[in-house]
């Protein structure tokens, strides 16, 4: 689906009541590519590269601490 946006004055955008039920979700990330601006979904957890050969997982949510070591120690066990 295509749809336009409108940005008002304080630089806000109010993305199609579909998009958000759809992901359920109240947090997104926008990200400049060649292409243009990307709007992604935020959930729980967050892959990033940063180009340099870094990359990382990030929370914007937030995470219980024995979720993440349970993650932890799965991830360990992976490696």
């Amino acid at each position: 689906m295509i749809t336009t946006l409108k940005v008002f004055g304080t630089g806000q955008i109010t993305l199609p009541k579909a998009w958000r039920k759809q992901y359920k979700t109240d947090h997104f990330v926008a990200q400049d590519t060649p292409q243009g601006l990307l709007i992604k979904p935020l959930v729980d957890v967050f892959y990033y590269e940063d180009g340099d050969d870094h990359f990382g997982l990030s929370f914007p949510l937030g995470i219980d601490a024995k979720e993440l070591a349970r993650n932890l120690e799965k991830a360990n066990g992976e490696v």
